[in-house]
């Protein structure tokens, strides 16, 4: 369900901005039945439709996800990564301006949620075997990641 702070900023929102549910709906891209059912707190909203939300509102994702309950305030600080792959393609997104680490953090939340579903459909095989060829068909040396010339 839906937290009690998301549906209270929303409505603030709408009222600063003298917009309706509806309108808010349209203009975020979503539909009025999606908005009225994460007001009515009657299911918890996804991070596409708070995505939306937040960027028509002008707002920080992270802050709608946080009010949503999907993260909380986390002291990564201490976080060691030793596969050295990952922490070379977290330092590059680190580098990046805010609308492109965004756009990389939805097609990572997007391809964790497609791997999710296709394990809990019973087709697992299909997903492990796609990943592990595409890291075949690449040659990490520890600098970058490029294609193998054939």
């Amino acid at each position: 369900m839906a937290a009690a702070e998301l549906c209270n900023f929303i409505r603030e929102q709408c009222q600063r901005k003298g917009l309706s549910l509806r309108s808010l709906s349209v203009n975020a891209g979503l539909s009025p039945g999606t908005v009225h059912s994460i007001i009515k707190r009657e299911y918890q909203p996804t991070l596409f439709s708070l995505n939306c939300l937040a960027d028509y509102l002008g707002v920080k994702r992270e802050y709608l996800w946080k009010l949503a309950g999907h993260i909380q305030d986390m002291d990564c600080s201490d976080i060691v990564l030793t596969d050295r792959q990952l922490k070379y393609h977290f330092e590059r997104v680190d580098r990046m301006s805010p609308a492109a680490k965004s756009l990389v953090i939805s097609i990572i939340e997007s391809l964790a949620d497609f791997l999710e579903n296709e394990k809990t459909a019973g087709v697992p095989a299909l997903a492990e075997s796609n990943i592990k060829n595409a890291r075949n068909d690449r040659y990490y040396d520890g600098l970058s990641l490029s294609a193998e010339s054939g």
